[in-house]
């Protein structure tokens, strides 16, 4: 039995949650912690975690899963370079008495607007991770961040009922932006809100293939979708590398030091140190997201791990995707005939395709915006990502939850073919 690598580990979380719900509010402030032990024999882990800080219990849980794991064999794990030492991401969260303030005041300010109800999520945290191993050798790291979530309903002129929403997370640097993030969160769904009142019913004779031009947000979920596929444990992702996925100017890189991102980091949960991954390099796939184990496996690097009380996953951190030179009004002009999709209400990998439902969309007519329609579906089949013929000269974050995690992905505007329903 060779023990090749063990660690204690530590969450500890200090959350206040405020929230306007249709008038009613509530203030809830509680803590979180989390004390585990990680050994890793022959490459297969074995994790034992509590939120009691109970070592005689964590010893217990220990032995047990030692025993039961004794004659199993692994790959093993890549050589890494570790983190040490302590690192803070964010500077102070707001009051979270001038929090209830501003999100009560955004929900009456817009009585009276066709909107029935409002409601307004927003979760301070103050996040303390560590990683212990021999010696002293210590990581940890600080982390205070924001989430926002707000939900509107409305009503149609038909009396039917129409929703909007906004996801967003960000990193506290300061109180005010933290505020000013609420207020713009709030003005987007309302925006969503207001647009979604003309919306027509797409009529069935447009349905089929199309030229569809996605937004910062749309793009960014269709390559959330794509990083699925890159994720080192996903079934054919070795059959992806040198694959050609896209046109020669599409670049796309994990850059987990960036700033703007409310997920950068600087190691992973395996206290690797994190660094820039070209995943794909002139539309090929050159890379994957990997852990020790996988890289141990793939001959590739770990740094792209998630998870302190399960074993260990691969994901991006920040997927970024090479902005291009096209201007928006470039796009849309060059665009005679087809939509323009506006955020996603849910995306999802199916089998050789990417399925979204759009939250808002357009039809376009030489190079002009006609009229918002309701899509179903949109459907881009794998083989399309080819058809990528303009990219954005800008970008915009876009933060998303997956699992238990916030990911971050900096996407521009595109244009490709796909199908519309």
């Amino acid at each position: 039995m060779n023990i090749i690598y063990n660690d204690t580990v530590s969450l500890n979380e200090d959350v206040v949650q405020i929230a306007i719900r249709n008038g009613s509010i509530d203030i809830n402030a509680y803590t979180n912690a989390s004390y585990g032990f990680r050994i890793n024999i022959d490459g297969c882990w074995s994790i034992v975690s509590t939120n009691k800080n109970n070592p005689e219990l964590l010893n217990k849980f220990k032995q047990t899963s030692l025993n039961i794991m004794m004659s199993k064999e692994c790959e093993g794990l890549a050589e890494a370079e570790l983190y040490k030492g302590y690192v803070e991401i964010g500077k102070e969260l707001p009051e979270a008495e001038d929090v209830a303030r501003l999100i009560h005041n955004l929900c009456e300010e817009i009585r009276g607007l066709n909107v029935i109800r409002c409601e307004i999520i927003v979760i301070l945290k103050n996040v303390i991770k560590a990683i212990e191993r021999d010696y002293n050798d210590r990581v940890q790291e600080l982390r205070r961040f924001v989430e926002i979530e707000i939900g509107l309903l409305g009503k149609s002129s038909l009396g039917l009922p129409i929703f909007s929403s906004t996801y967003n997370a960000l990193i506290s640097w300061n109180s005010k932006e933290v505020l000013k993030s609420i207020e713009n969160s709030f003005k987007l769904a309302v925006d969503r809100l207001t647009k979604s009142y003309g919306m027509k019913s797409l009529k069935p004779y447009l349905y089929g293939k199309a030229t569809v031009v996605l937004d910062h947000k749309a793009t960014a979920a269709l390559f959330h979708e794509i990083s699925h596929m890159l994720d080192s444990t996903y079934l054919y992702s070795q059959k992806l590398l040198g694959y050609k996925l896209g046109p020669d100017e599409l670049e796309v890189y994990d850059e987990p030091y960036s700033y703007s991102t409310p997920s950068m980091r600087f190691f992973d949960d395996e206290g690797v140190i994190t660094k820039k991954r070209t995943l794909i390099e002139n539309g090929v796939v050159r890379d994957l997201h990997h852990t020790r184990s996988t890289a141990r496996t793939m001959g590739s690097e770990p740094g792209s791990a998630y998870g302190l009380f399960h074993k260990p996953v691969p994901f991006h951190t920040v997927l970024t995707i090479k902005p291009g030179d096209w201007r928006f009004n470039e796009i849309l002009e060059d665009t005679k005939r087809g939509f323009y999709v506006e955020g996603v209400a849910m995306a999802t990998l199916e089998e050789g395709y990417i399925k979204f439902i759009p939250e808002f969309s357009y039809t376009i007519e030489n190079g002009e915006f006609r009229e918002p329609v309701k899509i179903i579906e949109v459907k881009i089949p794998l083989q399309s990502i080819k058809t990528i013929n303009a990219i954005s000269k800008d970008t915009k974050v876009r933060a998303s939850i997956e699992k238990s995690w916030i990911v971050s992905e900096v996407a521009p505007i595109i244009s490709l073919v796909a199908y519309i329903q």
